[in-house]
């Protein structure tokens, strides 16, 4: 059985609306290695940036808080220069501070109820936004799949777009790389299917590389490794990027060998704490309220301990790739490091 160990308590917030937001698409987003947390309110989205030292506070710098109207279900919300852009419904757009549109961009709409939801994120040189949006029917009626679009951040005028295999997904747009313009676009199809892509923006264009697809997406990566976890939480593996561009399986989990002999699922995105950690959250069901957290050692893969915390948690964890992570009680909001 996997040995005991308690981390070290950095600091703790208390983010009003954090609750309703930890589990949501764009509630916990990653842009140019930094963590941003957005939640969101009836008419207001807030954004906060996780500081980059593993001391307290847990943020750096002043909320980003801007008056949006009509968000409308499952809107995707991410910070821009000034401001931020929403992925709608029916559209994208882009918003200064006081929640002014500069431009919007139509698309026809996703479909009615939970399924189907776009995402979008700034590049880092502020000059592009990307978004999934809904594919346009043909003539004859017939869906093509949804787009991966590029769209110019000053007007919204469509630079370039990839038509995708995945058909009415939720979408995820990360870029956990510090200095390096990479973006990793998942897409999830109910609890049966999954895509996941690396993007990245030369000359204007886009550029995708398929790294999963099937039954599992990238839920982290560092440097030149990603982790892949199933869909359905059966397996968790650490895969490293070769020359050749294929990548090759470092190690895998199996959930059921932490807990005995009971029966054992993957939550949440598990992710790296650094370079030689990866921690994943277990459940006993495939969407369990109680889950347990584990930590891997990618020196030693039969090195694997459960976490004990001093307070009580939430489901999942979220790993910073700096030697911390964070975990979420309601709209309390904790940050950890190992203990030394």
């Amino acid at each position: 059985m996997p040995e005991e160990m308690t981390p070290h308590l950095i600091g703790q917030e208390t983010v009003e609306g954090n609750a309703d937001a930890w589990g949501e698409f764009d509630g916990r987003q990653f842009r140019d290695g930094a963590l941003r947390l957005v939640t969101r309110s009836a008419d207001r989205a807030v954004v906060r940036a996780v500081g980059p030292s593993a001391e307290a506070p847990l943020f750096s710098g002043g909320d980003l808080s801007v008056p949006l109207a009509d968000l409308g279900e499952f809107p995707y919300v991410t910070p821009v220069r000034g401001g931020v852009a929403v992925s709608r419904h029916d559209s994208v757009s882009y918003h200064s501070r006081d929640g002014a549109a500069a431009w919007s961009f139509r698309h026809f709409p996703w479909g009615d109820g939970p399924l189907g939801s776009g995402a979008c994120a700034e590049t880092p040189d502020g000059r592009h936004l990307l978004a999934v949006v809904p594919g346009t029917p043909d003539a004859a009626g017939q869906y093509p799949g949804d787009r991966c679009v590029l769209l110019a951040s000053d007007t919204g005028e469509l630079l370039d777009e990839t038509l995708l295999p995945t058909f009415s997904a939720s979408y995820s747009l990360d870029s956990p790389l510090r200095g390096a313009p990479a973006f990793f676009l998942s897409g999830e199809q109910g609890q049966d299917g999954a895509y996941s892509w690396r993007v990245d923006v030369a000359d204007g264009r886009l550029h995708l590389m398929e790294l999963t697809s099937g039954t599992a997406r990238v839920t982290g990566a560092r440097h030149d490794s990603v982790v892949v976890q199933d869909v359905g939480g059966t397996w968790l593996r650490v895969r490293r990027a070769l020359p050749d561009g294929s990548l090759r399986t470092e190690c895998e989990v199996d959930p059921e060998l932490l807990r005995g002999a009971q029966e054992s699922y993957l939550m949440g995105d598990s992710g790296f704490v650094d370079d030689s950690h990866v921690i994943a959250a277990v459940g006993e069901e495939c969407w369990s309220e109680e889950t347990e957290h584990f930590l891997f050692d990618l020196t030693d893969p039969t090195v694997r301990r459960r976490v004990r915390y001093p307070v009580p948690v939430g489901m999942d964890a979220k790993a910073l790739g700096d030697g911390t992570w964070l975990t979420s009680d309601g709209d309390d909001v904790h940050r950890w490091r190992l203990a030394p």
